[in-house]
This record gives structure tokens, sequence and C-alpha cells, in this order.
């Protein structure tokens, strides 16, 4: 018989969640409610403030969803910000830019670094709820390094 209070170790790590625009943050975390996703969200508006945070907590985030067009430190530049770093390089973060914008530009500069997907937030709150439950399911069951600790 399962212990139905046991707490998923999974469900305590922070999810990381960069993006400029409020009103997004705001429909993003109501969403991972409405899909039961009881992970911490660490809501930042730009890169600079995200990589600060990397570089300085304890925390072991599950993901970070990153949007890509930013004003200052953009997407892509966090992205090569935390592959440069050798602390946070290790730490094995998963990396998903999760944004309104895709086009074939974009993804093909997304991949030209380090990244675990590139995921669009959908036209309803339904689509966000659905692709958002896909992505940390996926890395709530992906082994990566830090599984092992």
């Amino acid at each position: 018989m399962v212990d139905s209070t046991q707490v998923d170790p999974f469900d305590q790590m922070p999810i990381i969640h960069i993006e400029n625009d409020v009103d997004d943050h705001y429909l993003i975390e109501k969403a991972l409610q409405t899909a039961l996703i009881r992970n911490p969200v660490r809501f930042f508006r730009d890169g600079q403030q995200a990589l600060l945070y990397l570089q300085t907590t304890e925390e072991v985030p599950l993901v970070i969803l990153c949007d890509v067009i930013m004003p200052g430190m953009d997407g892509f530049e966090l992205r090569d910000r935390i592959a440069a770093d050798p602390v946070l390089h290790m730490k094995a973060i998963p990396f998903v830019y999760f944004s309104t914008w895709g086009n074939k530009a974009l993804v093909e500069k997304a991949y030209q670094g380090p990244v675990q997907g590139y995921h669009l937030k959908g036209r309803s709150f339904a689509d966000l709820q659905s692709e958002l439950s896909l992505i940390v399911a996926y890395w709530k069951r992906c082994l990566h390094p830090r599984s092992f600790q």
C-alpha cells in the first residue's frame, strides 16, 4: 500500500520562470495550480535577476522556463551564461524556452547552445496548462545527474 501523504521530493524543487510580462507570470502560476503542480515558482523579470539567483541559491530548481525575448539579458544570453559558469553547468538544471513566439529563426538560434526544449505557451489557458503539465511531468521523471544525490 502506498502512503498518499508521502511527499515527492521533486515537488519541493522550484520552477524558475523568467518572463518580463507580469500578466504571463500570473497566468502560468494559475495554470500550474490548476494542473495540481505543487512546485514553488520563482519569478524573475529578466535574465540578470535569474542568473544572480541561480549563482547564489542553495535551492535546486526542477526546471528553468525562460522567455526568449526580454529587455536586458534575453533568454539566449542567459542560457549562454549558465552554460559558461562551471558551477551552474554542473547543477544540470534543465533549460527550456517557454515563449509566445516561435519561428524558424528563433528556434534555430535557441538550439545553437545547450537547451532542453522550446515550447510555445499556446493560444488558450487549457493549452498553457497542458504544455506546463507535459514539461513538469517530463522533468520529474527524467534521469539527470541530480537524480542520484
